[in-house]
């Protein structure tokens, strides 16, 4: 089994890959660990990298989300764990003095999309589908979606993404205010990606690293513990454990519970 991510330098960027293309880049608990690692690393560590760029690998996914194998069957305790390590690592993105560029193409769902919505700069494909499709299956978003996405595309927007756990296209998530530049062609991705780091890296790592500290809106203390606690209650109920079975089976949930 290979690195589940993988890390390239060009430069003064580096590029971060979640590598777990046959399961669709999902986040478990090894892929936070060494997300969080990485993006510490070159914050504390390396002040040679200016820009940081997450993609996922193959031609499928940025990431589907958490990974369902691992939190089916989680007790509430259990589960908080393994939510906060989500945490860690998507707060590491947000709070890190390096600007973070998502570069996605293909699906940005679940825990993918709240992933996404850390990082700085977003730039898809036209081919991307972007949801959170955790109320379809009892659950709720856990790693601070229900805090940054009103935030970035409004209340209106974000409350029919969560509550409906539909997907939109990437035209609409440019419409949205999702993106940063408007979709290209999946061809066209990788240069686009390429041609922003080199820009952004080319500034000064000091005040690019002020410039972020002065915009960043806090998505910390109380209102992301208390998202945690939810999502962690969500996940072990019996809704949230026949919505994730239901899932992994492909069939339509039975919930029970009034």
């Amino acid at each position: 089994m290979g690195s589940l991510i993988e890390v390239d330098d060009d430069g003064r960027v580096r590029t971060i890959t979640l590598n777990r293309p046959d399961r669709l880049n999902a986040l478990n608990t090894s892929v936070l660990d060494a997300l969080a690692e990485e993006v510490r690393r070159v914050a504390e560590e390396n002040r040679g990298i200016r820009c940081l760029v997450i993609r996922g690998a193959g031609d499928r996914a940025f990431s589907a989300g958490a990974d369902l194998e691992e939190i089916r069957g989680l007790d509430a305790d259990h589960a908080q764990a393994f939510i906060r390590r989500g945490h860690r690592a998507i707060g590491a993105i947000e709070r890190s003095p390096v600007p973070v560029i998502a570069e996605v193409d293909g699906f940005a769902l679940g825990g993918g999309f709240e992933l996404m919505l850390a990082c700085h700069v977003v730039i898809a494909s036209d081919r991307s589908q972007f949801g959170l499709p955790e109320a379809r299956i009892g659950c709720i978003p856990g790693f601070g979606g229900t805090q940054r996405l009103p935030r970035t595309v409004g209340k209106a927007a974000a409350f029919h993404l969560m509550l409906t756990g539909s997907r939109i296209d990437a035209e609409r998530a440019w419409q949205i205010g999702l993106l940063s530049v408007p979709p290209v062609p999946t061809a066209e991705l990788p240069r686009e990606v390429a041609e922003t780091a080199f820009l952004i890296a080319s500034g000064s790592r000091t005040g690019l690293a002020n410039l972020l500290e002065a915009a960043r809106q806090s998505t910390s203390g109380p209102a992301l513990e208390h998202e945690a606690a939810l999502a962690a209650l969500s996940i072990a109920s019996v809704d949230g454990q026949e919505g994730i079975t239901s899932f992994a089976e492909r069939r339509e949930p039975v919930f029970t519970e009034e």
